[in-house]
C-alpha cells in the first residue's frame, strides 16, 4: 500500500469530523471512509499524534463521539476550516512558477498564518499527498529575479502611466528602447506576458516579461481604450499573440491525437465535426473545427501531433504546415531528403 492511500483516508476522516461539530461515532466514520473500525481508531490516534485537534466525548453509555476542535480562522464572516487550510497549504505548488514575485506574496503570508495555527508536524504529515497529486509543469521559468519589473508593470497599469522599457525582441533579434502602455498581464503556459500599446510599432503587442531588460515608470499618462478586454483580445488566439482576421480551420486528427482532441477542449471555439475511421489505414480519427484569428501558436501545437494532424481547410495554413514538415525533414539530412522532394 502506498503512503498516499492512508493519507487520503485520514483526510476523509478530518472532513467527516469537521462536518459533525457535535461528534460522530467510530461506526459511522468507518462507513464513511470504507474501512474497519479498528483502522479508524488507528487513524484517529495518528491524527492526534501529529498534532490535529482531534478529541472525543463519552456519551450514551460510554460510547465515544469524535470531533475536530474549533481551531480555524474566522474574521468578519470568513471562516477557514482545518481541511480548507490544509488544501490551501498543499496548493502552494500551483503558484510555484510565480514564486519570488508579488503574485505569490499573498499566498506566502497566508501560508505563514496557517503554519502559526496548525502544528508543523501536522502540515508535514500531509505533504505526502503530493504522491497522489503532483502539479508538474513543462518549461517552468524562474521569475524571482523579475519581481521589480512585475511590480512596476502593476503600478503603471493601476496609475495609467507610460513606461520606458528596454526589451529584447525574439523575432527581431535586437534590444529595443521604447515606450509601452501596459494594459494587463496574462499567465499562459507557465509564461507571464504583458499586453499593451507599444510605441515602437504604434500598435498593441504582447511582450514576454522574461525579456524585459529594464522598466522605468514615467510621469506621462495614458488611457486604456474602454473597449479593450484581455479576454476579448486573446479570444481569437490559441495563446496570447495578437489576433488577426478570424478564419474557420478544419483539421483531421488520427490515432492517439484523435483521442487527445476528443477528450480535451483546447480552445473555446473547438467543435468535433465528426468521428470517423481513416480510410487509409483504418485508424480512429476525428475531424475538428476551430475559429481562430491568429495561428502562430496553433501551428506549433499541430506540429506536435506529427502525421496524426492534417489541416484540411484553409489551404494556406495546410501549406504552412507542409513546408515546415519539409524543412524539418531536410534538417535531418539526406536520409529523408527524398521525402521532402516528393
Amino acid at each position: 500500500m502506498s503512503r498516499g492511500e492512508p493519507l487520503i483516508r485520514q483526510w476523509g476522516l478530518l472532513k467527516a469530523l469537521q462536518n459533525h461539530r457535535f461528534g460522530i461515532g467510530v461506526d459511522e466514520l468507518a462507513e464513511r471512509v470504507d474501512c474497519s473500525k479498528r483502522q479508524v481508531q488507528r487513524d484517529l490516534s495518528v491524527l492526534q499524534q501529529v498534532g490535529f485537534p482531534v478529541s472525543f466525548e463519552q456519551r450514551d453509555f460510554g460510547k465515544r463521539f469524535w470531533k475536530l476542535g474549533p481551531q480555524f480562522i474566522e474574521r468578519e464572516g470568513l471562516v477557514l476550516s482545518v481541511t480548507e487550510m490544509l488544501s490551501l497549504f498543499l496548493s502552494r505548488q500551483v503558484l510555484a512558477p510565480l514564486s519570488g514575485t508579488q503574485f505569490s506574496d499573498g499566498l506566502i503570508t497566508a501560508l505563514d498564518k496557517i503554519k502559526a495555527i496548525l502544528p508543523r508536524k501536522a502540515l508535514a504529515y500531509f505533504d505526502g499527498l503530493d504522491e497522489n497529486l503532483l502539479v508538474k509543469t513543462f518549461g517552468r521559468h524562474d521569475y524571482s529575479g523579475h519581481g521589480k519589473e512585475i511590480a512596476i508593470l502593476n503600478q503603471a497599469m493601476d496609475a495609467g502611466r507610460v513606461l520606458k522599457i528596454r526589451y529584447k525582441s525574439a523575432t527581431r533579434r535586437r534590444v529595443m528602447d521604447t515606450r509601452f502602455h501596459p494594459y494587463g498581464l496574462v499567465f499562459f503556459g507557465m509564461d507571464l506576458y504583458c499586453i499593451g500599446f507599444l510605441e515602437e510599432y504604434q500598435e498593441i503587442r504582447t511582450l514576454k516579461v522574461l525579456r524585459f531588460q529594464g522598466v522605468e515608470m514615467t510621469s506621462q499618462a495614458f488611457e486604456k481604450p474602454q473597449s479593450f478586454s484581455l479576454a476579448a483580445y486573446t479570444r481569437g488566439s490559441f495563446g496570447v499573440f495578437a489576433p488577426g482576421k478570424a478564419q474557420a480551420i478544419k483539421v483531421k486528427f488520427t490515432g492517439w491525437a484523435a483521442t487527445n482532441v476528443r477528450e480535451e477542449t483546447w480552445h473555446p471555439s473547438q467543435k468535433i465535426l465528426r468521428d470517423c475511421t481513416d480510410e487509409g489505414d483504418g485508424e480512429d480519427c476525428v475531424v475538428a473545427t476551430f475559429e481562430l484569428s491568429e495561428t502562430t501558436e496553433f501551428k506549433r501545437w499541430l506540429l506536435g501531433f506529427g502525421r496524426h494532424a492534417v489541416v484540411l481547410v484553409p489551404k494556406a495554413l495546410a501549406d504552412d504546415i507542409k513546408n515546415e514538415c519539409r524543412a524539418s525533414c531536410e534538417a535531418y539530412g539526406s536520409q529523408c531528403r527524398h521525402m521532402a522532394e516528393s
